[in-house]
C-alpha cells in the first residue's frame, strides 16, 4: 500500500518532474559550457548595475538634502534670529543688520585657522617659532602650526568672522540643545560687537605688536564671555545640567598636553578678560562696558591692572623701535619675528622655570619693550629684546629673574659677571652661544646670540638707542 501510495504521488505530477528535471539538466549544461571570462564578464556587469544603482541612490539623497536645505536653513535662521534678539536685550547692543550665517566646512575652517595662525606672514611665523624653541618655551622638535591646527580645530563649535562678516556654525552643532545655544549667543555677541565698534578697524589685527592685539582680544573675548555668563543665567534649566555632563566629556586632548606657554595664552583673553570687563562695571554706569570697546586698551598691563586703565593715570606704554637692527644686518634675515612681548608675554616667559608668584611680580612694572629675533635654531641666530620699566628696582627685578630663568632653562651655563658695570651686567655662555644681560638704569637689554662678536655688536646698539618714554 505505501509503494503504491508513493508511486501514484509521483504519476500524479508528471510535469512538475519534468520541470524540475530539465531545470537541473539546464543547470548542469550551464555548469559545464560556461567559462572563466564569461563568469568574469557577468560578474562585472553585476558591478556595473550596482554602481548604477548607488548612483541613483545618492541623486536622490543629494535631492532630499537639496529639499531639505530651505528648510533647515529657516529652523536655523529662525534660532539665530531668536538668541540675537536675546542677545541683543541682554547686551543692549540693537542688531544694525541681520546676522548672516554659513556652515563651518573643513574649507572655511582651514581658512580661519590660516588667519590665527599665520596672521603674521609666513616668515614671522617662522621666526617665531624658532624663538620660541630657542627660549625653551615649545620643545626643539615640536611642528608648532601642526599642534595649532589641532588644538584650535579641537575647540571650534562655530565662529564668528569679522573680515566675512558671517557666523560661521559647524554641522555637528545641534542648535536644539541648551549648551549650543548658549556658546552661539557668545558668537553673535562678537557680531553686535562688530556691527557697533568695527572690530576689523581695531587693534586686533595688528601684525607688530602682539601686546596690543592681546589686550583688545582681551576685552572683546572678556566682554563675550560676560554675556555668556549672563545668557546661561537667565536660561538656567534641567535641561542644560542634563547636557553637561556630555559637554565636560568633549574631547580636550590637545589643551592637555599644550606647553604651559600655549595653554596660558590661549586662556588669557577669555579669563582675564572677563575680569578686566566685569571691572569696568565696577568703574561706573553700564557705558563703560561699551567705553572700553571705543577706547581699547593699549596693553596686557592694563589688562592685569585695570587700575593703569580706568585710574586717573592712564598708563600709555613706551613705543620702542629696533629697525636699525634688522636694517644693518646685525639679526640675521632668515625668519625675522619683531614684536612686543608685553608684560603678560613677560609672565608667560619667566613661569617656565620660576614660580608664578615670582614671574608676576618680575614682569610687573612693565612699561615697554620691542624684541627682534632673526636666524635657525641649529646655525646663526641673533636675539634682540629691549624692554623699559616704571623704576630702576623693577629693571633689577626684571634683570635677575632673567638671569635666573635662563640659568634653570640650560643648566651648563658659564656665568660671567661685569662688576665694573652700574647694572651688574651677566655674561651667560654655553656651546649653543652667548647671552648678555645688560641694566642702565630703567631699561634692560637682552641678547642672545651664536657667537660671541654678534653679541656685543647687537648689546651696543641696544644700550646706544634712543628711548622716548611715554608720559
Amino acid at each position: 500500500m505505501r509503494l503504491q501510495h508513493r508511486l501514484s504521488a509521483k504519476v500524479a505530477c508528471p510535469r512538475l518532474l519534468l520541470v524540475a528535471l530539465l531545470v537541473a539538466v539546464a543547470g548542469s549544461v550551464h555548469a559545464q559550457t560556461s567559462t572563466p571570462a564569461q563568469l568574469q564578464a557577468e560578474i562585472e556587469n553585476l558591478r556595473i548595475q550596482l554602481d548604477v544603482k548607488q548612483q541613483r541612490i545618492e541623486m536622490l539623497e543629494r535631492e532630499l538634502s537639496h529639499l531639505r536645505a530651505p528648510l533647515e536653513v529657516g529652523r536655523e535662521r529662525k534660532i539665530i534670529d531668536e538668541i540675537a534678539l536675546e542677545v541683543s536685550r541682554i547686551r543692549g547692543l540693537r542688531p544694525k543688520a541681520p546676522i548672516e550665517f554659513s556652515t563651518l566646512t573643513p574649507e572655511v575652517l582651514n581658512r580661519l585657522l590660516d588667519e590665527e595662525i599665520k596672521g603674521k606672514r609666513a616668515t614671522e611665523f617662522q621666526g617665531y617659532t624658532t624663538l620660541l624653541k630657542h627660549l625653551g618655551l615649545i620643545p626643539r622638535d615640536m611642528d608648532l602650526e601642526k599642534s595649532l591646527r589641532a588644538l584650535l580645530s579641537e575647540q571650534v563649535a562655530g565662529a564668528y568672522d569679522d573680515k566675512t562678516k558671517k557666523l560661521y556654525i559647524s554641522d555637528k552643532f545641534d542648535l536644539n540643545s541648551s549648551i549650543a545655544r548658549i556658546i552661539l549667543a557668545h558668537e553673535i555677541c562678537h557680531a553686535l560687537q562688530d556691527q557697533h565698534f568695527n572690530l576689523t578697524s581695531s587693534p586686533l589685527h595688528m601684525e607688530n605688536n602682539d601686546d596690543r592685539a592681546m589686550a583688545t582680544l582681551a576685552v572683546v573675548e572678556g566682554d563675550a564671555m560676560l554675556l555668556l555668563a549672563e545668557y546661561a543665567r537667565e536660561k538656567a534649566s534641567w535641561k542644560m545640567l542634563l547636557e553637561l555632563p556630555r559637554l565636560l566629556m568633549m574631547d580636550q586632548s590637545q589643551l592637555g598636553s599644550a606647553p604651559p606657554f600655549i595653554y596660558r595664552s590661549l586662556l588669557f583673553p577669555y579669563l582675564q578678560g572677563q575680569s578686566f570687563v566685569m571691572q569696568s562695571l565696577y568703574e561706573g554706569t553700564p557705558a563703560m562696558r561699551n567705553q572700553v570697546l571705543r577706547k581699547m586698551p593699549r596693553s596686557t598691563e592694563q589688562i592685569l591692572h585695570s587700575e593703569k586703565y580706568f585710574g586717573p593715570d592712564f598708563d600709555e606704554p613706551t613705543e620702542i623701535a629696533l629697525d636699525e637692527l634688522t636694517s644693518h644686518g646685525l639679526i640675521p634675515a632668515e625668519g625675522v619675528f619683531n614684536n612686543v612681548a608685553g608684560e603678560f608675554g613677560i609672565q608667560c616667559v619667566l613661569s617656565e622655570r620660576l614660580s608664578t608668584s615670582d614671574a608676576s611680580s618680575a614682569a610687573a612694572g612693565w612699561d615697554g619693550d620691542r624684541v627682534v629675533f632673526g636666524g635657525r635654531l641649529d646655525g646663526a641666530y641673533a636675539l634682540a629684546w629691549l624692554s623699559v620699566w616704571d623704576s630702576e628696582s623693577d629693571a633689577r627685578e626684571f634683570a635677575d629673574a632673567l638671569k635666573r630663568h635662563f640659568t634653570a632653562q640650560r643648566p651648563g651655563l658659564n656665568q660671567e659677571s661685569d662688576r665694573a658695570s652700574p647694572g651688574g651686567d651677566i655674561t651667560l655662555t654655553d656651546s649653543r652661544g652667548v647671552i648678555h644681560i645688560a641694566r642702565k638704569g630703567e631699561r634692560v637689554a637682552c641678547v642672545h646670540a651664536n657667537d660671541v662678536e654678534r653679541a656685543s655688536r647687537v648689546l651696543k646698539v641696544l644700550l646706544a638707542m634712543q628711548v622716548n618714554r611715554a608720559p
